[in-house]
């Protein structure tokens, strides 16, 4: 295949880790000045999650998504079995707490205003992300439509052709170093043609396709992102191996023929309804023996980290209807679709790839 990229000499891992974890910060800003999460459980807990985001009138989403960040940063620790009880731990009894002698509150309360701590403040109640990348004024941003359609959520703008282009820039240059890592992680499977679904520039399909010379491939994009995958496919001469089928994911049937399902980075911008959409469409149209590919920042089964996951799923909760899945959610939704040997293996950058097959 023509024009692929040359193997990278240094591990950019902590420069995905600064642009990944932009919002964390501000979540934990509004945690503690908003709600006074850390006080609250100093007085009630431990406390079962669902018992905490009623106290706090949270949504389920993005209160997951807090706590295991707050799991990830030993603020709690959360006990999935016992039925996510959290509780509180020393660094935040003695950091967090009112009445204790080295109380960062008020530290932290000097940064309440940050436009961003004051959208994760709203996202915790509504459960409605944020325009991307906090686009507009924080004023505007109570006007306009977010979560449901409107005209500045995340999804609804990718119908705009700049937006669309750049965004779809954007993913390409991520993938250039954690795409050959997804390839090679993969290298043994059996690939004959593979679906890259919601695939963007292409460039994870591409790289598989280096590991596997006879196979070919095809990205499922919507438009007008479908045309930006056309653009890069033909710059880099990868267009004679990976076609592009125009489609929306979550209204057309997924096309058949194909072996290998793959959603790289995809998953994390849905919420639950849609991920077990996207699972079971790919598993009627996947033949026997057929596997899905999930590459994706995940949060471990036990929803406590690891730390850059738990941060960069807090940008994922303020601007989409999605966040980090955990492995163990991941694996449930697989499983109850019909999928079996569900394994998940690292890549590169914190991400890795969990596997699924449709038994024989």
């Amino acid at each position: 295949m023509a024009n692929s990229v040359p193997m990278n000499v240094t591990d950019p891992t902590s420069l995905y880790r600064v642009r990944d974890g932009a919002y964390a910060a501000d979540l934990l800003i509004a945690a503690v000045t908003e709600f006074d999460v850390f006080t609250w459980l100093a007085v009630h807990g431990p406390a079962r999650a669902e018992v905490l985001r009623a106290a706090l009138r949270w949504a389920e989403r993005p209160a997951d998504v807090l706590l295991t960040y707050a799991a990830a940063l030993d603020l709690v620790s959360r006990d999935l079995a016992a039925g996510d009880v959290v509780e509180l731990t020393a660094l935040a009894r003695e950091h967090f707490v009112a009445g204790s002698a080295y109380d960062l509150r008020t530290y932290y309360g000097s940064l309440a205003e940050r436009p961003a701590a004051r959208e994760f403040a709203r996202v915790l109640r509504t459960d409605e992300p944020a325009p991307w990348a906090s686009a507009i004024s924080d004023g505007d941003a109570d006007r306009a439509g977010s979560g449901n359609g409107g005209a500045r959520d995340w999804s609804g703008r990718l119908a705009d052709v700049e937006f669309a282009s750049r965004i779809t820039a954007a993913m390409d240059a991520r993938g250039a170093f954690l795409a050959p890592a997804l390839a090679r992680a993969t290298a043994d499977l059996p690939v004959g043609r593979l679906l890259d679904v919601g695939g963007s520039s292409g460039i994870y399909a591409a790289a598989v396709l280096e590991q596997h010379p006879t196979a070919s491939a095809a990205v499922f994009e919507r438009a007008p992102v479908d045309q930006a995958a056309r653009t890069l496919l033909a710059e880099r001469g990868q267009n004679d191996r990976i076609d592009v089928v125009t489609g929306d994911m979550f209204v057309d049937p997924l096309p058949t023929a194909f072996d290998v399902h793959l959603y790289s980075q995809v998953l994390h911008d849905w919420d639950r309804s849609r991920v077990e959409h996207l699972l079971a469409a790919s598993y009627r149209a996947l033949p026997p023996g057929g596997w899905l590919l999930d590459h994706d920042t995940h949060v471990d089964a036990d929803k406590t980290g690891p730390l850059p996951v738990a941060e960069y799923s807090a940008l994922l909760m303020h601007s989409t209807p999605g966040k980090c899945w955990s492995t163990g959610e991941l694996a449930a939704i697989a499983e109850a679709v019909g999928y079996i040997d569900i394994t998940v293996r690292p890549t590169a950058a914190d991400r890795s790839v969990l596997l699924a097959r449709v038994p024989r």
